[in-house]
């Protein structure tokens, strides 16, 4: 199996905010001001911008050095590689939000990549994204990567639920509320709606900046040597409970 996008670890398995610690439909609903930056829906013109602050934000993480290896240019390569693939599959059914300067900057500072309730999985990547992609990773990768999209199949939820697949900030503006901002900003949607939230993280740093946003482990497992961390976010809609098992 060809595991295009290394990326999926960033909610799934990540995020790297650097903080201790998508997405909203194709509707054409006017632009968030959040208190850490302007909060927009990210379009094609915008994929490798995306692309690339998300390859670096995980480019040290602990799935992407057992995956791919030691050497941080040849991670961030591949991840770059990964990142548009799954942009690209992400475009037609998830929410792609980015948060950008207050200043009217147009700088991306943060990404995050959410799937809706049954929007997940997510399509595959048309062919040549995908040739693209294992001829940028290499085989080795790709097949690694494949492993780890095995591991987190087997234990993912089969009821209904809103998955966060990635949320990245960029190093110059971690630690400073981008991504709690972000994050916010879609778990608002997500309240609104309803439903339960879900999220996959190989970061332990990570696990007090979730759980202060309401979600809580509910699973933790190896994956090629490296401990996953699975969390549920329960519904705040009592209307949509969508309470996961």
């Amino acid at each position: 199996m060809l595991r295009v996008a290394p990326g999926w670890y960033a909610g799934a398995v990540g995020p790297s905010t650097g903080e201790q610690s998508a997405s909203l439909g194709h509707d054409g609903s006017r632009p968030n001001a959040d208190p850490q930056g302007e909060i927009l829906e990210l379009g094609r013109s915008d994929r490798e911008a995306a692309a690339a602050l998300l390859a670096r934000a995980f480019r040290d993480s602990p799935l992407n050095r057992a995956v791919i290896g030691e050497g941080p240019n040849r991670r961030l390569r591949c991840n770059r590689h990964g990142m548009r693939a799954l942009l690209q599959s992400a475009e037609a059914s998830a929410r792609i939000l980015g948060t950008f300067p207050r200043n009217g900057g147009r700088t991306l500072q943060a990404a995050l990549l959410a799937a809706g309730p049954g929007d997940y999985p997510l399509p595959m990547p048309s062919w040549s994204q995908q040739f693209r992609c294992l001829l940028g990773q290499g085989a080795r990768v790709a097949t690694r990567w494949g492993e780890v999209h095995r591991a987190l199949e087997a234990v993912h939820p089969q009821e209904s639920h809103w998955y966060l697949n990635v949320l990245g900030v960029a190093p110059p503006v971690q630690g400073q509320g981008v991504g709690s901002g972000l994050l916010a900003h879609w778990l608002a949607e997500v309240d609104r709606v309803g439903g339960s939230a879900y999220l996959e993280t190989d970061r332990p740093e990570n696990l007090p900046f979730y759980e202060r946003a309401g979600f809580s482990v509910v699973e933790e497992i190896p994956v090629i040597g490296v401990t996953v961390w699975c969390m549920a976010r329960v519904s705040r809609n009592a209307e949509n409970p969508g309470v996961l098992d």
